[in-house]
């Protein structure tokens, strides 16, 4: 059984990316289902996000977390 996936972007962006998927030979669903598998496959996005958007910087700012100088510190705290 299959379902289906609706999203929205700007008609620009859609644009933009079919000729970057068309240079690899791929259509948007095709490189959707290969981004959620990997998505699967990596616990997360299978890349690194490397230009925050607002509201990621926003969090990042907000000192609203704990951060640890190790793994060990880390586990310590949730025990």
């Amino acid at each position: 059984m299959t379902s289906q996936v609706h999203f929205r972007m700007s008609e620009k962006e859609k644009k933009d990316f079919e000729i970057v998927l068309s240079r690899v030979g791929l259509t948007p669903g095709e490189a959707f289902r290969i981004f959620a598998k990997k998505s699967i496959e990596a616990g997360g996005i299978p890349f690194e996000v490397s230009q925050p958007n607002t509201r990621l910087k926003k969090a990042i700012r907000s000192q609203d977390y704990v951060e640890f100088n190790d793994p060990e510190e880390g586990l310590d705290w949730l025990n």
